[in-house]
């Protein structure tokens, strides 16, 4: 007998939304191809990392789905994956901070891959990405279950991840909402990830979500075949709360359905660092080019307490990994204040004197008055006071249009990769979604 998952509770009124929801509003459907185009590119920049291209394709099989670092083919499962790792390389896959995670690596890959597997259209892709998005933010609980899942040790970014890549697969690859509830209800169950990983410079963060993005495709896929899942998957006695977040009871953001405009709430990564690291890094960058090369005597960084307190942050030198420089506010900050740059060309030299002397000695203040994107940075040079506040600085630097992205794809990956991007803003929504990546992707990598 098929088990019946209550559309009246949370979980339920969730899924409904993923299932059957109307994404209307154009800005969001235009976001969405933003943040596509963010992943792919991302993606197709992995080289750039030392050590991680290695990773993407693991045990992987051939199958009509791309790995769209090197464009080899693959089954569906293994594509996520290689995406996946793909997409989070960089330290750089965007950000959304109700769920404190980087949707990108998760939810674009199994949308996309789900669509490929079930001949959807492009148009039902997006609705997946959509769809994706807002159950990742709709989860995190307004900051709530992701601070107490980090209390608890855990990585939300994994742990999340397996039930958004599940809600993009399952929308993408047009699941009923009973066949969604189901596979977003057992995908719940299988998150994974500790804050170890980024806190103590180790490289194992790199399999997190794309272990999560396969599980989620897979979970789908499963549903869409017949698998069910048991009821009270978000707060039975063993469920996701109690058993990722240590929550006896359902919190009150989680009383309402999600809404498609939850996916505004992501916003992109400027810089390869650490998304808590963002805003201070802008501002070190904006008060390089005003310094125009004078000296940096005295540095003094405010920024958001989370942040500040989050592991690695406050890493000092040395930096014996990539992962322990991409983590800590100090390089980033001394790097660009030095530098102007950062670059993975500048995490190979991360034992630049220069740069490790000042990351030793500056000092960062954490403050509470400060929201996650904003930052001030103060530098002392030749007895003259020098400010930024991040909050001053242009909003695009985290909400990008097509047009900023086409820039930010084309300093990344030169201007043969413009295609990929043309493509994925041009399409019409009612096209194959193979037909829209595919041929670009083949181009790309025919000419790289």
């Amino acid at each position: 007998m098929t088990t019946v998952i209550a559309a009246s509770t949370a979980l339920g009124s969730a899924t409904n939304f993923v299932a059957g929801a109307s994404f209307e509003d154009p800005r969001n459907r235009a976001y969405a191809r933003v943040l596509l185009a963010d992943a792919v590119t991302l993606a197709l920049a992995a080289d750039t990392v030392p050590g991680s291209t290695e990773l993407f394709e693991l045990g992987a099989g051939e199958g009509d789905h791309v790995a769209w670092f090197s464009g080899r083919g693959l089954g569906a499962a293994d594509a996520v994956q290689a995406n996946a790792a793909a997409v989070c390389a960089r330290f750089q896959d965007d950000t959304e901070m109700s769920s404190w995670s980087h949707p990108g690596s998760f939810v674009v890959p199994a949308a996309v891959a789900a669509g490929i597997e079930t001949g959807a259209t492009y148009g039902e892709v997006i609705d997946g990405l959509i769809a994706g998005y807002a159950m990742t933010v709709w989860l995190g609980g307004e900051g709530e279950i992701a601070l107490a899942m980090m209390a608890t040790g855990r990585r939300p970014s994994p742990n999340f991840g397996t039930g958004g890549a599940a809600a993009a697969a399952s929308r993408a690859a047009r699941l009923t909402p009973e066949q969604t509830a189901h596979a977003v209800s057992g995908a719940l169950l299988v998150g994974r990830g500790s804050l170890h990983s980024v806190g103590a410079g180790g490289e194992d963060w790199r399999l997190h979500n794309p272990g999560a993005a396969r599980d989620g495709l897979l979970y789908a896929l499963a549903a869409r075949a017949g698998m069910t899942a048991g009821p009270g998957a978000l707060d039975a006695t063993n469920g996701f709360l109690r058993m990722f977040a240590h929550l006896d009871d359902v919190p009150a953001a989680l009383q309402h359905a999600p809404t498609e405009h939850m996916i505004r709430d992501v916003w992109t990564k400027a810089l390869p660092t650490l998304g808590d690291n963002m805003a201070v890094a802008l501002a070190a960058r904006e008060l390089h080019q005003r310094l125009s090369g004078a000296p940096v005597d005295q540095v003094t960084v405010r920024m958001n307490e989370h942040f500040a307190r989050f592991p690695g942050t406050q890493s000092k030198p040395p930096y014996p990994s990539i992962t322990s420089a991409l983590s800590s506010v100090r390089f980033a900050t001394a790097q660009l204040l030095t530098h102007g740059t950062l670059t993975f060309d500048d995490y190979r030299q991360r034992d630049d004197s220069a740069v490790c002397g000042l990351a030793d000695r500056l000092e960062v203040v954490p403050d509470s008055d400060l929201d996650f994107r904003d930052a001030v940075v103060t530098v002392t040079s030749n007895g003259v006071e020098h400010t930024c506040r991040a909050s001053e600085l242009p909003e695009t630097y985290y909400f990008r249009d097509a047009d900023e992205q086409r820039s930010v794809t084309r300093e990344l990956l030169g201007n043969g990769a413009t295609g990929i991007v043309d493509a994925i803003f041009a399409a019409d929504e009612s096209t194959p979604c193979s037909e829209v990546l595919h041929p670009a992707l083949r181009e790309f990598h025919a000419q790289r």
